[in-house]
């Protein structure tokens, strides 16, 4: 019978709390402990989380890794970061999950993954887009032929300023002090949309092109472009923007589009955005509309649909008019599509492989291992070159460790601190306005 699974959790920030929600009732794994620097916010955090008070709360990162019940620890704090807790945490013997993007450079990447072959304990990017149901749903489809060879993938994102959930109450539910990292060239590359929330569009573009058995193409270049934007007239938000990747094959490529409206009328239960996904394979398209939002929940007006997968592919035999046997809709909207259940399948998939001592299916595009968290990673940081090149051509063979331009060496700590104030005076007005 597979044991129990320890966790403890590191960082009990924004999002932390959707993280929990996978280890409720979960048969293979429990949540033992908590860690934050901030002692009183991760008691809170038990406290809103459900927890029960038997799970360790510790401000000391040592002390987490010396509780013998941990073996796992989930590391859900600022990017700049990840690499020396989880290089402690391997040679503490616990198993590495450790949030996207799970680093700034090439070699802090290396540095965990190789602490964790040497600890010989496992180590994943937790990257839930690829978890989302219709996601995932979507690559069975392709992983079954459905839609011939995928050639192109394209994601749409939407974006909302003053329409967003009541994710953890309308006061908690986006905290502007995350803002104080987020913005940071040290811990972001100032690039919150691009760099912090593309890992997870970056994933899919590869995920579909690449990841699935008899879809192998690999990203090669990347080329950004972007028209900032000042969000609360004091941050420069990377929105709009478009990326575009291409691969070795001038027909197989991706584009992921991104703009942030102040007032759209956005449906979401988390954070202001959603995302449309469509993949065009060699014989036939998958659609799915929905992701991180709920824009298109009680869509049943005939336009993209309600949450779910559509796709159109060839079937044998005649069909009505006007195009006869050239192709079907068909549709699968039977999944739970609310976003919070990527984050619980992603973390029940770790736990269940973990229980059973073996590891991911080769054959699974859904986790991330350690060479495909590498080649995302990759895709990210030639995105921030491109960008600092005025939309010019990044190939990832040119990545050796940082983006190389302004490559960590033009953080101007006194510009930091300014941004930090700016951004502290923005919280009070926002706490505020919330009061």
């Amino acid at each position: 019978m597979p044991r129990k699974i320890g966790v403890g959790i590191v960082g009990t920030g924004n999002i932390a709390l959707l993280h929990t929600l996978g280890y409720k009732d979960c048969p293979e794994a429990r949540i033992v402990a908590l860690c934050d620097l901030n002692r009183g916010r991760a008691e809170s955090f038990r406290a809103e989380a459900g927890l029960p008070a038997s799970v360790e709360v510790y401000d000391s990162i040592n002390k987490l890794y010396s509780n013998d019940k941990v073996d796992l620890v989930e590391i859900l704090t600022p990017h700049a970061s990840h690499a020396p807790l989880a290089v402690a945490a391997a040679e503490a013997g616990k198993h590495v999950s450790v949030q996207k993007p799970p680093a700034m450079t090439l070699s802090s990447y290396d540095h965990m993954v190789n602490a964790a072959h040497k600890a010989g304990v496992r180590f994943r990017v937790y990257e839930n887009f690829r978890y989302h149901p219709p996601y995932a749903r979507a690559f069975q489809l392709v992983r079954d032929g459905v839609i011939g060879r995928v050639e192109v993938v394209n994601v749409r994102m939407f974006g909302s300023v003053n329409c967003v959930g009541e994710y953890r109450g309308s006061k908690l539910r986006f905290p502007l002090h995350t803002l104080l990292w987020k913005i940071k060239e040290s811990q972001n590359y100032k690039a919150p949309t691009l760099f912090d929330d593309g890992y997870h569009k970056h994933s899919i573009v590869q995920g579909f092109l690449g990841d699935v058995p008899g879809n192998e193409a690999r990203v090669t270049a990347v080329r950004a472009w972007c028209r900032w934007q000042r969000l609360y007239k004091l941050v420069q938000l990377d929105s709009p923007s478009v990326i575009i990747y291409e691969t070795a094959k001038a027909n197989l490529y991706g584009t992921w589009n991104a703009n942030v409206v102040k007032n759209l009328p956005m449906h979401s239960n988390y954070f202001g955005c959603d995302e449309t996904l469509e993949i065009t394979g060699s014989d036939g398209i998958i659609y799915a509309p929905g992701c991180t939002g709920n824009l298109f929940v009680g869509c049943e007006c005939g336009g993209p649909g309600k949450p779910g997968v559509y796709w159109f592919s060839k079937e044998a035999g005649g069909h009505a008019p006007p195009f006869p046997a050239a192709g079907t809709w068909k549709s699968d909207t039977s999944m739970p599509t609310d976003w919070s259940q990527s984050f619980i399948d992603c973390t029940r998939h770790l736990a269940s492989v973990l229980a059973r001592d073996e590891w991911f299916d080769d054959r699974d595009p859904r986790p991330i291992h350690a060479e495909q968290g590498r080649q995302i990673l990759k895709i990210n940081i030639a995105i921030i070159r491109s960008l600092r090149n005025d939309g010019a051509k990044a190939t990832l063979a040119s990545i050796i460790d940082g983006p190389g331009v302004d490559d960590n060496e033009g953080v101007n700590v006194q510009d930091e601190a300014k941004d930090d104030s700016n951004v502290q005076d923005a919280i009070v007005q926002d706490d505020k306005n919330a009061g």
